[in-house]
């Protein structure tokens, strides 16, 4: 009686013990390691986005979940509160003293990493002691993460080279990486990665140069109804044959008949056209920011702030500082 009381003793402990190993394979989670200066609150918050226009939104609503880092910087946060299918998820950590829904968008404390998930990834994530916290990251689990983070790399390569005032060079090594980018688009399997490629690229532009392409494309993933791809749908023609064309060509031969032309040049481009460092430059211009003030704001050198400067102006189609400081933004 002693002996078998021991067995179910025994027993009953390695069921208890074993448990939460068996368990914790089960469900989709993020895990690994933050190491972080004493500056960051040690919990790491997680954001569904729900397109990708929202990207850089941030909100309390928005956050789902959070993790407390511990002493040697290990997380783990569960994935079972995700909706079916796969979707883009925001990683971010706050500074002491800052409300949770808190983005710092560019510069030594940039604060955020993406990535793609469903509720059964099992993803861990590790990072290096340094600034930004999410710039060096390394990734097992899921290798689509990896030609998400080259996709990043290769959209942000145009912006990293001192062209010398040269707009054609950098209109050339734009329009390299952006065919690049569309062909990994077109390749990858994962639908948001796919995406996110895509959405790296000025692609409403390049609509009316390749419609063929993006027609193809959308045809590809016309069985995903996710709210990304129904985002991306919405803002292409639905008509194969937009009679618009027509009739502003009509208009036109009619006022140039009727000797009333008139040219009015757009002063402004969309703003939603610049990327993260630009908006952020952009703002600085509006404010009357030299250049190196700008540089010393962003750490970053002074050509790549005229690089900037540069390209933001060419997006917006205006040709001063006065002329940036009078774009509305909406």
């Amino acid at each position: 009686m002693h002996k078998m009381f021991r067995n179910i003793v025994i027993t009953l402990f390695l069921c208890v013990s074993l448990s939460p190993r068996v368990f914790a394979g089960t469900s989709g989670y993020i895990r690994g390691t933050l190491l972080l200066d004493n500056s960051w609150d040690r919990i790491v918050y997680i954001s569904l986005i729900g397109t990708f226009e929202k990207e850089y939104t941030v909100s309390d609503n928005m956050i789902t979940g959070s993790s407390p880092i511990d002493s040697l910087g290990r997380f783990t946060i569960n994935l079972d509160n995700l909706p079916t299918g796969w979707s883009l998820l925001r990683l971010h950590v706050v500074k002491k003293g800052d409300p949770p829904a808190s983005l710092i968008i560019g510069g030594l404390d940039e604060n955020y990493c993406f990535i793609v998930a469903n509720r059964d990834s099992k993803i861990e994530i590790h990072n290096t002691l340094g600034k930004p916290i999410f710039q060096n990251l390394s990734f097992s689990g899921a290798p689509y993460l990896k030609t998400m983070e080259y996709i990043t790399n290769l959209s942000d390569y145009p912006n990293s080279i001192d062209y010398e005032n040269s707009l054609i060079q950098k209109k050339f090594v734009e329009e390299v990486v952006s065919e690049k980018l569309k062909t990994i688009a077109d390749t990858c399997k994962n639908p948001l990665v796919s995406l996110y490629s895509l959405y790296q690229t000025d692609f409403l532009s390049d609509y009316a140069k390749n419609p063929a392409f993006y027609k193809e494309y959308l045809s590809k993933w016309s069985n995903n109804n996710s709210s990304y791809f129904k985002s991306f749908r919405r803002q292409f023609p639905h008509s194969e044959k937009p009679v618009w064309p027509y009739i502003m060509i009509f208009l036109f031969i009619a006022a140039i008949i009727s000797g009333t032309v008139f040219v009015r040049t757009r002063k402004s481009g969309k703003i939603k056209n610049l990327s993260v460092q630009e908006r952020r430059i952009f703002e600085l211009l509006k404010k009357g920011a030299t250049n190196q003030e700008i540089s010393d704001e962003c750490n970053i050198e002074l050509s790549t702030v005229k690089s900037h400067v540069s390209s933001i102006f060419s997006k917006l189609n205006i040709k001063s500082r006065k002329e940036a400081m009078n774009v509305k933004v909406k």
